[in-house]
């Protein structure tokens, strides 16, 4: 058989973006040690300084420490004067990878990759089972890495820029109104609707009980501890009535959207509405192919569809669904007006009326 002839230049591009892409890869692990170690937040603080100096109040070995800044340094990812003498983190650095509460706070998707490396196993048999993974098996940096990754895009826009959007939402929450995060997580998004609306009444529910122990943690650090009530709960099994129930970057992880929809659809008031924030996506996925939906798909691919295929009816719908098909699982629910309401680059917001 002959082979088809090769195009040399376009074998070079694609070399030189899989080494852009392994180059990526590579510093997975480093990001993790840095991370975990303080050593972006001791070089943010003691900055700029030698490496002696820097090995020294993070309490890590030289040579480790100069080959870790060597590499962070090549990423731009730290900055160094120009004989690589001393090293410092310039402030959008620091915004990005060594203050926890910054809008900017991007540190939190190495935890999400190094967890997809930890379930490699249990995905690669689910490809050939076609079975699921559930989401307790995950590994736990899955669960911290999905809060602080979604934290920074809920911080900057869940108050100022979703709700507002929504049909009354911001009204029936100043006024008191009953509020549900189904699949709240470690619960940060109930915190801050929590903290912008002291008279309104939230409950988060979440199938996964380390994840409901954090977000009960999270909310007396807060001192919210008695405006927040958590429960461990899947998305049909939660008791009350509620004037909005809200979906965060959660539905398409369900097995059983449209029966998860129903049951919000039976516990919301009379005048309720069901909130979606989904991650933005096109309906057809040949509009999906950029850099978003690179990661949006591979995260799917670990996480959303092996979680999903591992409870009743299974449906997988993946991170990149698109609104057509989640209007239509609203509609399907009994919902009306089904709508997009808000969309920017990362997230889209959708809401339905009872």
């Amino acid at each position: 058989m002959q082979k088809e002839k090769i195009d040399i230049e376009s074998l070079k591009k694609l070399q030189w973006k899989i080494m852009q892409n392994v180059a990526a890869g590579a510093i997975i692990p480093l990001m993790r040690i840095g991370d975990e170690l303080g050593i972006f937040q001791k070089l943010a603080e003691f900055g700029p300084c030698t490496v002696q100096k820097l090995s020294k109040v993070t309490n890590i070995d030289v040579r480790y420490c100069t080959e870790w800044l060597h590499a962070m340094c090549a990423a731009n990812y730290c900055s160094y004067n120009t004989t690589l003498t001393k090293f410092h983190l310039s402030p959008e650095q620091k915004a990005v990878f060594a203050e926890e509460d910054s809008p900017a706070l991007m540190i939190g998707a190495y935890d999400v990759l190094s967890g997809n490396v930890h379930n490699i196993e249990k995905v690669k048999e689910a490809f050939q089972t076609g079975e699921g993974v559930p989401y307790s098996e995950s590994h736990p940096c899955i669960f911290q890495g999905t809060a602080r990754f979604f934290r920074p895009s809920y911080s900057s826009n869940l108050i100022q820029k979703w709700l507002p959007k929504l049909t009354g939402a911001t009204d029936i929450l100043e006024n008191g109104g009953r509020f549900a995060d189904i699949g709240c997580g470690f619960g940060l998004s109930t915190l801050m609707i929590a903290e912008a609306f002291p008279k309104a009444h939230i409950t988060g529910f979440d199938i996964h009980e380390p994840s409901i122990v954090s977000a009960k943690k999270h909310a007396m650090d807060a001192d919210l501890n008695d405006r927040i009530s958590y429960y461990v709960s899947d998305a049909k099994s939660y008791s009350g009535e509620f004037d909005l129930l809200a979906f965060f970057d959660c539905l398409h992880d369900m097995g059983d959207p449209i029966g998860a929809a129903n049951y919000a659809y039976e516990h919301l008031s009379n005048d309720g509405y069901i909130i979606l924030i989904e991650p933005t996506a096109a309906d057809h996925p040949a509009d999906n192919l950029n850099t978003i939906g690179q990661m949006y798909y591979s995260f799917s691919t670990m996480g959303c569809v092996p979680t999903s295929k591992s409870q009743e009816v299974g449906l997988a719908l993946g991170a990149q669904a698109g609104p057509k098909k989640l209007l239509n699982i609203l509609e399907a629910a009994g919902f009306k007006n089904a709508k997009v309401v808000y969309k920017n680059a990362t997230n889209m917001v959708i809401e339905a009326q009872k």
